[in-house]
């Protein structure tokens, strides 16, 4: 057992190099320790929720479907990292004991244990039973990459016919995704069967060669625009090298784009140039002002007014089944922007509206009321409403929203939208002590180290493209929930 108490305390400097790399070893096991703690304890949790729901009735809480979400709020993480780990849990207790003992003593790490987990996943268990000891000896002297290299030979060579199997099953998490990263770009990426991702790939490559040799974009840009051009319906990837009629490629055919469906909030003042304030995209964040003027340009407008008249009617006076006029509804998603649970970004625009009485100090209005919740959380507070799950809620005031999990703990959200429509009333924003603006650019050939990067691997959590296999854990995503079939009204009565 690795013990990190004493790391602090080290004299780095004073070290020899050999002493330098013995730290190193057991910085890395006690930090390996630490992350077999965090996947017990999530997995416990999730154990004890299943027991205390394994029977809900009708409209009641399905087997452990929020454990997850109390893990993450606790964690500051998503409820994807949260249900990952979960998940980990679930399969070395239930399949691979050498593998949880040797993450429980350090001497595998989180990255290894998921490999070994990955290519595991549906062999027989006789197989399992010859392969994973010489996965775990594997894994204590190599790295996660031929560590995987090494368990798909394995496997394939002792269980060959379990390959269909294997894929048949995995198809099952056929799904793509959208993750933000820095400086407005986001990462889009998927998990296909071999033979769609191949048509899509060459689909795109085939796209990528409509443009003439002067086209300046390099293979990779073009194929990225490529993608967006399958999207907004044209088809076709239009040429740039500026030469006109005089492009070999100037007659092919291109219809004209559809406009992005897409939401942005952008202060007025900062759509007139008159000030450089961040602009809300939904979805994704923040993005500069400059972004958001050119991607204004197309746009339809809706003006939403900081503090509205619209629909200022008391909610005790109306009726259970009151919804909300087109304009509160566009007003109440604008100032809020994204989901209102704790670290959910679920745009408001994919979500549902709730109504939640303020405290009797304040004064009610139908737009003060109102809250954007997705279709998972706006689940959770439902079921809580009505007494059968312990989370609670309640609107402190105007603006925040406060959520109090079984434990007791207490998070507290706001109205993100508003803070990037209005920012004058984003108070915890830091003033800048200067006047004016100022740039700073990155070297040329900069490579420096940036967590948000497409290729770099979260080193605390190490789960990006983990695929989620056990019951209700594959539901957590907030993307994924399937909405009713009926609407919700917007009133939930608290009791």
């Amino acid at each position: 057992m690795f013990d990190g108490s004493d790391l602090s305390a080290m004299d780095f400097q004073a070290m020899s190099d050999e002493g330098l790399i013995d730290a190193l070893r057991t910085a890395h096991g006690a930090a390996a320790v630490a992350q077999a703690a965090e996947v017990f304890a999530a997995r416990e949790l999730y154990r004890r929720h299943r027991a205390d729901s394994a029977e809900p009735g009708p409209g009641g809480v399905r087997a452990g479907e929020f454990a997850a979400t109390e893990a993450a709020v606790a964690l500051h993480a998503d409820e994807a990292t949260a249900g990952a780990l979960i998940d980990i849990g679930m399969a070395l207790e239930d399949s691979l004991p050498r593998t949880r003992a040797a993450f429980a003593a350090g001497r595998i790490d989180l990255a290894k244990v998921r490999v070994i987990i990955d290519n595991t996943r549906s062999v027989a268990r006789d197989v399992l039973d010859d392969v994973e000891p010489r996965l775990v000896e594997a894994a204590g002297r190599t790295n996660p990459v031929r560590l995987r290299q090494a368990a798909r030979r394995w496997v394939a060579r002792l269980d060959p016919g379990g390959a269909q199997r294997r894929r048949e099953r995995r198809q099952d998490d056929r799904d793509v995704r959208i993750r933000a990263v820095q400086d407005s770009m986001a990462v889009f990426d998927g998990l296909l069967p071999a033979p769609g991702a191949q048509t899509v790939a060459m689909r795109l490559r085939e796209m990528s060669l409509q443009v003439c040799a002067k086209d300046p974009r390099t293979m990779p840009q073009r194929r990225a625009d490529a993608l967006v051009a399958l999207a907004d319906g044209s088809g076709h990837l239009r040429c740039r090298c500026g030469r006109g009629a005089r492009c070999p490629k100037s007659d092919m055919p291109i219809e004209a784009p559809r406009r992005p469906l897409i939401q942005i909030g952008i202060p007025a003042d900062t759509l007139l140039g008159m000030q450089e304030a961040p602009a809300f995209l939904a979805g994704y964040g923040p993005i500069d002002a400059a972004l958001a003027r050119i991607l204004a340009e197309h746009a339809r407008f809706q003006v939403i007014p900081e503090r509205s008249d619209a629909d200022e009617v008391a909610e005790s006076d109306a009726a259970a089944h009151w919804q909300p006029s087109p304009r509160l509804d566009r007003e109440v998603r604008a100032v809020d922007g994204m989901c209102r649970f704790p670290g959910c970004v679920m745009p408001a625009a994919e979500s549902a509206l709730d109504r939640t009485e303020l405290l009797p100090a304040h004064r009610n209005t139908a737009r003060t009321n109102l809250a954007v919740l997705c279709s998972r959380h706006h689940r959770l507070k439902t079921l809580a409403d009505n007494a059968k799950h312990p989370w609670r809620v309640w609107r402190a005031d105007t603006d925040r929203l406060q959520w109090t999990a079984p434990t007791g703990d207490v998070y507290t959200t706001v109205r993100e939208g508003a803070r990037y429509l209005f920012p004058h009333t984003d108070i915890e924003a830091p003033t800048p002590p200067y006047a004016g603006l100022h740039r700073t650019e990155s070297p040329p050939g900069d490579t420096s180290y940036s967590p948000d990067r497409p290729t770099a691997e979260d080193l605390l959590y190490p789960l990006n493209g983990y695929v989620v296999v056990h019951g209700q854990l594959r539901q957590i995503a907030q993307d994924n929930e399937i909405p009713e079939d009926e609407p919700t009204p917007a009133h939930n009565a608290a009791r």
